[in-house]
């Protein structure tokens, strides 16, 4: 099977041990070499969307993961997250309650207060962008009214507003879709990821050791080494970076 919208939030690697650490805490994550291996371009429809989570520490890998897997970006900025402290929402609705925030400039005060503060060299970061990428002609946009910039609480460690996914539904409609590095599930699209139980595909680099599980899977896709891999009764496509094996599996 193909996809025509992939949705991607890499498990970018840190080169500093405080950030990496940080995020090695809480889930695994990659090298860009390593990520560029994932043979994301094997199952992209030959027109399709990349939408792409990155940091600004990763702008330009961010590019260069695209273009590995086969993507050319067109924008940056597809999707921005004005990312919010956790109870934003609650002490937003006490000051409402209260009357304490009476006018716009106390709502605009309170909002900018609520913004997160995180590192920066320069200014104290609190966003994260959302690139865009195409595989041949893209797809057609179904909403011109789609905005960029998402206000949304923080969750979980990296976790990502579902709004980004519900807006990428209007913008680009019933197609073919799985979200990439996912940790849980979505209704209406598939998933993959190293620490999802519930994954619909296998991805491998070269580089894995451990194949994360696959539940009642419509294609297994393996990457990498045949001498390294257990031989599959399945066809054989050589494709420019590699070997990769298809088998389909009953679901």
């Amino acid at each position: 099977m193909s996809y025509q919208l992939i949705y991607a939030d890499p498990a970018w690697q840190y080169s500093n041990k405080i950030s990496n650490g940080a995020a090695g805490d809480h889930y695994s994550t990659m090298a860009v070499e390593e990520m560029k291996r994932l043979p994301i371009w094997s199952i992209a429809d030959e027109n399709a969307v990349l939408a792409m989570w990155y940091t600004g520490n990763f702008a330009s890998e961010a590019v260069e993961l695209a273009h590995a897997w086969g993507f050319k970006v067109k924008t940056m900025k597809g999707f921005t997250w004005v990312k919010l402290y956790e109870q934003a929402r609650s002490r937003i609705e006490h000051a409402l309650a209260e009357q304490t925030m009476i006018d716009f400039e106390d709502f605009m005060d309170t909002l900018n207060v609520e913004t997160v503060m995180n590192g920066g060299n320069y200014t104290r970061g609190n966003t994260e962008d959302v690139l865009i990428a195409v595989r041949g002609s893209g797809l057609e946009r179904l909403s011109a009214g789609i905005k960029q910039v998402i206000y949304s609480c923080r969750g979980e460690h990296s976790e990502k507003p579902a709004e980004v996914r519900f807006r990428l539904e209007e913008l680009y409609g019933q197609v073919s879709r799985i979200e990439l590095f996912s940790r849980g599930e979505a209704s209406g699209w598939h998933h993959w990821g190293n620490e999802n139980p519930f994954n619909d595909i296998e991805l491998v680099p070269a580089s894995f050791t451990t194949i994360p599980p696959m539940r009642n899977s419509r294609v297994k896709v393996l990457a990498g080494h045949y001498q390294a891999l257990t031989p599959l009764s399945a066809s054989k496509h050589q494709i420019s970076a590699g070997i990769v094996y298809l088998q389909e599996v009953a679901a």
